[in-house]
């Protein structure tokens, strides 16, 4: 009942303060869903593989249908290729951009936190607390506050996203060294590739804005900024792939102090 209220709130106010309830209502959920597991680390249900899954289907459907719906419209045209956040400034997709976007930055949040705790890549909560959670609170900013409207906010919600996402998956998946020498997993190989190709667009994208003060209708700044999303959201569907049916968002690290009295009641009962 609260998101139902929270989704007719944001389509008729389009406040700031009802977007940080949406991501508020979708991300405790998910929370509340780990945390209540602590008591019982035999739950298995809900695979990890499938945040990875729903994160990277929820930005890549939003991009498209914002794109397709300003298309429609007459709000953007085909060429020059327009700017992601131009296909979510008027109505009716800028609505769509909004939630949808909040709801992939609930999800991204989620997936750090995945990825952070499933063994499969190289992390550390230093670098999910530098990189990986503010690219996600990013990806929050920049969906909430109109390129249009807000422009400032927005491009430091982009820039964060951009430039914290492209960081944290060089750092990530290049030091996955002990998983490339004994595991000799694809998805390793693969990553690294992603991670290459999501920083060169991002970094000439940010040149071209920043130092060379290139306008975005010669379209070599739209056409970076498509790529590094497309390639941040194909790394991010690897995870779909490479977690398999082995992780589950319920295991959850129980102290051994906890397992050793579990151990205990269970051997009493028995008796």
């Amino acid at each position: 009942e609260p998101t139902l209220h929270y989704i007719k709130a944001v389509v008729s106010t389009q406040s700031t303060g009802t977007h940080v309830l949406c991501f508020y209502y979708t991300i405790m959920p998910l929370y509340q869903l780990v945390t209540a597991s602590r008591s019982d680390p035999d739950r298995d249900w809900f695979k990890s593989k499938y945040i990875a899954l729903l994160q990277c289907t929820l930005t890549v459907v939003t991009t498209v249908v914002c794109w397709t719906v300003a298309l429609y419209n007459g709000h953007v045209k085909v060429w020059p290729i327009p700017m992601i956040s131009h296909c979510g400034v008027y109505p009716p997709e800028k609505y769509i951009f909004s939630i949808g976007l909040v709801c992939a930055a609930a999800l991204m949040f989620m997936f750090i936190w995945i990825v952070e705790t499933a063994g499969k890549i190289y992390s550390s909560r230093t670098t999910a607390w530098a990189l990986g959670f503010p690219c996600s609170i990013g990806l929050m900013v920049l969906a909430v506050c109109n390129c249009e409207e807000e422009p400032t906010l927005h491009y430091i919600g982009a820039i964060s996203y951009f430039v914290g996402f492209a960081v944290w998956c060089l750092l990530c998946s290049f030091k996955e060294l002990s998983l490339e020498d004994e595991e000799k997993d694809v998805w390793v190989f693969v990553r690294k590739a992603l991670a290459v190709f999501i920083s060169i667009f991002t970094f000439i994208m940010l040149a071209l804005f920043l130092v060379f003060k290139q306008k975005w209708q010669e379209g070599w700044i739209p056409l970076c900024e498509w790529g590094a999303v497309i390639c941040s959201e194909l790394f991010v569907g690897t995870f779909f792939f490479d977690l398999g049916d082995e992780y589950f968002i319920e295991q959850v690290k129980v102290p051994s102090h906890k397992l050793r009295h579990k151990e205990e009641d269970d051997l009493f009962c028995v008796e």
